[in-house]
């Protein structure tokens, strides 16, 4: 580490009108998102009842304002972090301790305002209060619940009224644990889930320093991409997604095969594998789209092990990872996939602007989803930038992450969580300002939102391809090189 390391502002290098504008950038963008959730406004805050332990000053703000905050706060985010990656080319290395302390004050801070710009955190309370009383929510419905006459089942959010769960066992089990912690009140059942994904973003936060190793560099990159990045913090710990259930087994099994890479007995190796695999399988756990990245970490140890240890390896993480999804889904029955199947023929927030019979027909929704992953995966696969040397996974993993999110019919920013981790742990290239963009416009266009209105989808049925379009012209073209670091006078 160069520099002080008492200061968040340390580097011998670093350009000072960057650092202060990342700083600032972020600052303000955490600050005004927590201080527009803490109003209680209803365009940004859903009805999750009284009794709750959040910040709440119930005070009413115009929608043109609300939305304006929404945008100053996305926009300021989006230029701390690119302001950040810039200032960390040209030498500023941020003080990991001091990193990390900061991201637990934005964790705490977030984590002790409402649920915010979405209805999915009212969703997981549903669910995970069905599994308390005794039901099944992979067949019992949201309106099953209101109509039992349920304090949380009262709350319940329209857009997903008589939709089942759509996520695995994992997540489900997460659900439960909170609900009955949280009893009967809706904002006690989203407190403790909040409190689950400040937990895990800071732990994401922690692997992720491991996995970037001693070298500052990208320590800084994990810093500005990750443990500070407004938008992250916003949508996973504000917004408390799912999606990071799933991102902290993954990157933990990265962590496993990277430390298995060291030894040299099969049977070390075997297990590790198996534990990684376990951690993959309870990814997918979570949410089945994660099934991507988890076959690119499948590519990444039979490029990267010799013969015979990699079959091993692969089959022995087979059997581990077949052996989680197998009992999660036992327990929870069979009705789980008729769950999903229902709601891929959901059409309402879909980002593309397909003709309405692909949605009609499951089987064609997949199949136009798969095209569209493959497209974007094989492209990605050509011109995508080597990793670091010594970290060769990222890469196969980061392809398939952002082949199933960018190539996906519904693309909500929260997804982007799946690949935001390995991006910090890839080279500086253009792909950061295009990714950074990417959330930056679709958050712009659907914030506020509760709910997310009419008007919103239709224009991100416009913005999202025009900007897919731009962005897989510059791939074909080969414009995503890294960048190499600015040198600095003096």
């Amino acid at each position: 580490m160069s520099g002080s390391r008492g200061a968040l502002l340390s580097g011998p290098q670093s350009q000072p009108l960057l650092v202060a504008a990342a700083v600032a950038g972020s600052a303000a963008s955490i600050l005004v998102f927590a201080a527009l959730i803490a109003t209680g406004e209803k365009t940004i805050v859903a009805d999750i009842g009284p009794a709750g332990p959040y910040i709440d000053f119930h005070h009413q703000v115009p929608l043109g304002l609300m939305r304006l905050g929404c945008w100053f706060a996305t926009l300021a985010g989006a230029g701390g972090v690119l302001a950040g990656l810039a200032a960390v080319r040209r030498g500023w290395r941020p003080n990991p301790g001091l990193v990390l302390a900061a991201c637990a004050v934005a964790t705490v801070l977030y984590v002790m305002v409402a649920p915010a710009a979405s209805v999915d955190v009212q969703n997981y309370a549903e669910y995970g209060r069905m599994v308390v009383l005794g039901h099944n929510p992979y067949v019992f419905t949201p309106e099953d619940l209101y109509r039992l006459g349920d304090p949380v089942g009262l709350l319940r959010p329209g857009p997903w009224q008589d939709q089942p769960t759509v996520y695995g066992p994992v997540a489900t089990a997460v659900e439960a644990a909170a609900a009955w912690l949280g009893g009967a009140s809706m904002a006690w059942i989203t407190f403790w889930i909040k409190v689950v994904n400040g937990v895990c973003y800071l732990a994401v936060a922690l692997v992720l320093g491991r996995l970037a190793g001693p070298d500052p560099a990208r320590r800084a990159r994990v810093a500005v991409l990750w443990t500070l990045n407004p938008l992250m913090l916003f949508w996973m710990v504000a917004g408390a997604h799912a999606d990071l259930l799933a991102v902290l087994p993954l990157l933990v099994a990265l962590w496993v095969l990277r430390a298995a890479r060291r030894w040299q007995s099969q049977v070390r190796s075997g297990w590790a594998a198996a534990l990684a695999s376990a951690l993959a399988g309870a990814a997918i756990a979570v949410k089945v789209t994660f099934a991507a990245p988890v076959a690119g970490l499948a590519v990444a140890v039979w490029r990267r092990y010799p013969e015979g240890r990699r079959e091993l390896m692969l089959a022995t993480g087979a059997a581990g990872g077949l052996l989680v999804l197998a009992v999660g889904y036992l327990i929870v029955g069979g009705h789980a996939l008729g769950s999903l199947t229902q709601r891929l023929s959901s059409k309402g927030d879909a980002f593309l602007p397909l003709p309405g019979t692909v949605f009609d027909h499951a089987a064609l929704y997949t199949v136009v989803t798969v095209v569209f992953v493959l497209l974007v995966g094989g492209l990605l696969a050509w011109r995508t930038p080597a990793g670091f040397d010594e970290l060769p996974e990222v890469r196969p993993i980061l392809i398939c992450a952002l082949a199933v999110v960018l190539g996906g019919i519904v693309q909500y920013p929260w997804y982007d969580a799946m690949f935001f981790p390995l991006l910090a742990l890839f080279p500086a290239s253009s792909l950061d300002a295009w990714l950074v963009g990417r959330i930056t416009l679709i958050s712009c266009v659907i914030l506020p939102a509760v709910p997310i209105r009419g008007d919103q989808y239709r224009d991100a049925r416009v913005l999202v391809p025009v900007f897919m379009i731009a962005f897989l012209v510059a791939l074909a073209a080969g414009k995503l090189r890294v960048a190499k670091p600015v040198p600095v006078a003096g």
